[in-house]
């Protein structure tokens, strides 16, 4: 027990320590670029497109960004704020934490390339799936008004009444940008401290209480509910891809399916308690559930897939 506790408060302090240096860089990074980049702008490389277009782009964006599940979120706020469409947003929230070079570069060369095709085909049909169905039942509806407290500040900024040129130019000068970005970079985490906090918290308490033996034990053989079971089983894991090979090396060797392998990195590479509680404060309870709901159908859909067609 009192081991337990020690793991679940050293993971939460790892978890925070993790969490605010990438919330800070990545909140830097996209406030800088906002400064130089209009809404408009924004709008026509990824809004501009419309329908399936536009949820390829945004899926590709997703994909080429080296974000997690957590540090992806900054980004999809300044596109929420930009007021990119529904499906859009949908799209890239599923695709930017998805590891497509683990799955070429890693799991193909260790696994065999249909294993690693299929986890990285999975991840590209679950976004555009996904992106295109809150876009045809129009959901734009199911982001909140608080949502748009995240507002980046886009483009140069005007200079006030009787300024002259000089001050105009100060005002647009990169360190004056590089201030601005480093403050909204600290209010953005001062506005989702209190979820960053709590889904750190329970991202610890389930790692402290779910030994890696648990894995092996419900997963061996080949049962029918290996599956989901893997796919549930991989939701609460805030674990990198990469630290996660080893073990799933080992599961397969203790007769593990490789469609309950799939089904497992799936939803360990797309969902996490602290990007599903910290997306509560920008999206809807609905958009949430099937948001959550949408990658693990997904990924029990592409586990079995893979069990009876490899």
């Amino acid at each position: 027990m009192d081991s337990n506790i020690y793991e679940t408060g050293r993971y939460f302090l790892f978890i925070m320590a993790e969490i605010i240096p990438l919330f800070l860089g990545s909140t830097f990074l996209i406030g800088l670029s906002m400064e130089y980049l209009s809404e408009e702008s924004l709008q026509n490389s990824l809004g501009g497109k419309k329908g399936i277009l536009g949820m390829i782009s945004a899926a590709v964006f997703g994909f080429i960004t080296p974000f997690c599940s957590c540090s992806s979120i900054p980004v999809l706020a300044g596109m929420v704020a930009a007021g990119l469409p529904i499906g859009i947003l949908t799209t890239f929230l599923i695709a930017s934490p998805y590891p497509i070079e683990v799955a070429l570069l890693i799991l193909a060369p260790m696994f065999g390339y249909k294993f690693g095709l299929a986890f990285a085909l999975a991840g590209t049909i679950i976004a555009l799936m996904a992106g295109y169905f809150v876009h045809t039942q129009k959901w734009d509806d199911q982001v909140r008004e608080e949502a748009t407290l995240f507002a980046i500040p886009t483009g140069p900024v005007e200079a006030s009444c009787g300024c002259d040129d000089a001050e105009e130019v100060l005002a647009d000068s990169f360190i004056v940008k590089t201030k601005r970005a480093a403050i909204y970079s600290f209010d953005f985490l001062k506005k989702l401290f209190l979820f960053v906090v709590l889904g750190a918290g329970v991202g610890a308490v389930i790692h402290g209480s779910l030994p890696e033996t648990l894995l092996a034990t419900y997963l061996g053989g080949s049962s029918i509910y290996a599956v989901p079971l893997a796919a549930l089983i991989g939701v609460p894991l805030y674990v990198g891809i990469v630290p996660m090979i080893p073990i799933v090396l080992s599961l397969s060797t203790k007769g593990v399916s490789m469609g309950a392998l799939i089904a497992f990195l799936i939803t360990a590479a797309a969902l996490s308690p602290p990007e599903i509680i910290m997306l509560s404060g920008m999206f809807k309870h609905k958009y949430i559930g099937f948001f959550v709901g949408m990658v693990i159908v997904g990924a029990i859909v592409t586990g079995y897939l893979f069990n009876i067609l490899i």
